[in-house]
């Protein structure tokens, strides 16, 4: 039994077993169809699963901060006030601050998976993936506006193209 193992080990080192593998891939993928991309002005349709920027809806929000409880290291704010409705004389809820503070995230979507409401009130999948800035922390630290607001590209990519 030993000999056995001490000849294929010489085997594997003469044969060179591994390197052929690697060669068989790389011959696999030379003669596939090549895709080539001119950014920007096209652009790539990531997949479904993608996770993108950050997206809230305020309208669908029910201010129950399960999101913020949800976050496993503690990025997203939520403040919120109660006011009266002067139409229905009831209580509702206000958002005053929905921020996150994207230095820290790992973009694990159980913020989104916590949330309650049908449709989701703040998701991941907007399929943007042009984050890039010239100022560092600009698109680091996320106020409500700017969450709200994630549906389009940003405004240099348009005045490059142009």
């Amino acid at each position: 039994m030993d000999l056995w193992k001490s000849v294929r080990k010489v085997a594997d080192k003469l044969l060179l077993p591994d390197l052929f593998a690697g060669l068989a891939l790389t011959f696999k993928h030379m003669f596939r169809e090549k895709v080539t991309v001119q950014y920007p002005e096209q652009r790539l349709e990531p997949s479904h699963r993608f996770r993108g920027m950050f997206r809230l809806d305020e309208d669908r929000c029910i201010k129950c901060t399960i999101c913020a409880r949800d976050c496993p290291i503690d990025i997203i704010y939520i403040d919120w006030h109660q006011e009266v409705n002067p139409e229905t004389g009831k209580k509702d809820k206000v958002l005053d601050r929905f921020d996150i503070d994207l230095q820290r995230c790992m973009f694990c979507g159980l913020c989104e998976e916590g949330c309650p409401t049908e449709p989701k009130s703040i998701w991941l999948t907007t399929k943007t993936y042009e984050l890039a800035s010239y100022d560092r922390w600009k698109n680091l630290y996320v106020d409500m506006d700017e969450l709200q607001q994630w549906q389009v590209r940003p405004a240099y990519t348009d005045e490059e193209i142009a």
